[in-house]
C-alpha cells in the first residue's frame, strides 16, 4: 500500500524558516527539505560496532530509537526521533568523532549497502558535553525515487504526493549507516538489520497516537488526512521572531503538533521537541493557533474525525 504525503508532512518537509536580516526579521520558507542524492566519493570510513542494544524511549510527544557504537573517544550515539506515523525520522548523531567546524550545511549519509546516498541539512550542536550533528530535515532508509522527487518539486503548495513506503525487505537488508561530509573521516555504524528496531518504533507511535486521543484504526484507512486551508508559510511571520532571542542572535528548531477537531479548527498546540528557550515554543504555538485552519480528516466513510497536524519551524540568523 502506498502512503500519502503532503508538503507539510514529516517526510516532505515544508518547514517554516524564519530568518533575521540585519535588525529586521524576515520570513523565508523552506519549500522542501528533502533528502537529495549525494555523488561525491569519500575515503574509507572508520567502522564502529554497536556497544549497546537498541533503546526505545516512549515520550509524551515523540518516540526515540537510540544506540551506542564504539567505545572511549570513538563512541558515537545514534538517535532517531519520530513524531508521527510515517517511515521517516529525525536523526541526531553525537560523540567526539562528530566534532566539526562547519556550523551548518548538508551531510552525506547512506543506509548501506544497497540504498542510495542522501544529503540531509544539519546544524552543529551538542548532546550533553559531546558535539553533535542535529539534522533539520527528515530522513528515511532511502530517499524518494527520481519520479517522486519530480512530482514533489512540481506539486501545488497543498497538494498531496504519493511516496512509496520502505518495504520490510529493504529495512531487513540494511547493515550499516555511513556518515561522510562534514566529518573529516567518514564513520560507518554497523546497525545490522533495521527491521526490528523500526518495528519497535512503529509500536511506540501507535501507543503515542492513542495517548493523543486519535483513533488508530480509522487513521490507517483515512479518506483524507488533515489538510491546511492555506500555505503554512503564512502562519508565522517575521515579527513572530522573539525580540530578545533576535537581539541575542539565538536560532532554534521547534517541532510542534496541533490537535485538530472534526471542524478543522486547532484545539491545542503541543511542542514535540525544541532546541532552544521557551520563548520560541511560545511564539510558535501562539502564531499557529491563531492563523492555522484546516480541512478536517475524513474516515473511510467520509465522516470527519479528531486528528492532528505535525510540522517544524526553523528560526535562524543569516
Amino acid at each position: 500500500m502506498s502512503a500519502l504525503f503532503a508538503c507539510d508532512d514529516e517526510l516532505v518537509q515544508c518547514s517554516l524558516l524564519v530568518m533575521a536580516k540585519s535588525f529586521v526579521a524576515s520570513l523565508v520558507i523552506l519549500a522542501l527539505n528533502m533528502p537529495s542524492l549525494a555523488s561525491a566519493a569519500a575515503p574509507a570510513p572508520l567502522i564502529l560496532k554497536p556497544t549497546s542494544a537498541w533503546q526505545v524511549d516512549y515520550a509524551n510527544e515523540r518516540c526515540r530509537l537510540a544506540r551506542q557504537f564504539g567505545e572511549g573517544k570513538q563512541t558515537v550515539f545514534l538517535i532517531m526521533d519520530r513524531f508521527a506515523p510515517t517511515d521517516s525520522f529525525r536523526l541526531t548523531i553525537s560523540g567526539p568523532l562528530v566534532k566539526t567546524f562547519v556550523e551548518k550545511g548538508d551531510a552525506d549519509i547512506q543506509f548501506g549497502p544497497s540504498e542510495q546516498k542522501q544529503q540531509l541539512a544539519f546544524l552543529k550542536g551538542n548532546l550533553g558535553e559531546d558535539p553533535a550533528l542535529v539534522f533539520t530535515s527528515s530522513a528515511r532508509i532511502a530517499p524518494p525515487s527520481a519520479a517522486e522527487l519530480l512530482a514533489i518539486k512540481n506539486r501545488a503548495k497543498t497538494e498531496w504526493v504519493v511516496v512509496q513506503p520502505i518495504s520490510e525487505d529493504r529495512q531487513k537488508a540494511v547493515r550499516h549507516l555511513r556518515v561522510g561530509k562534514p566529518l573529516r573521516k567518514p564513520v560507518m555504524l554497523e546497525t545490522g538489520s533495521m527491521r526490528g528496531p523500526l518495528s519497535a518504533l512503529d509500536t511506540c507511535i501507535d501507543n503515542l497516537l492513542t495517548s493523543w486521543g486519535v483513533d488508530i484504526e480509522k487513521h490507517k484507512t483515512l479518506g483524507r488526512a488533515v489538510t491546511p486551508l492555506d500555505s503554512p508559510e503564512k502562519w508565522i511571520v517575521s515579527s513572530d521572531y522573539p525580540s530578545n532571542m533576535l537581539s541575542a542572535g539565538q536560532p532554534a528548531l521547534v517541532n510542534f503538533r496541533l490537535s485538530i477537531g472534526p471542524d478543522g479548527v486547532p484545539t491545542a498546540c503541543h511542542i514535540q521537541a525544541t532546541t532552544r528557550p521557551k520563548e520560541f515554543d511560545n511564539a510558535v504555538c501562539k502564531s499557529v493557533m491563531r492563523r492555522a485552519r484546516f480541512s478536517p480528516a475524513l474516515d473511510a466513510t467520509g465522516q470527519p474525525l479528531v486528528s492532528y497536524y505535525q510540522n517544524d519551524v526553523y528560526f535562524r540568523l543569516p
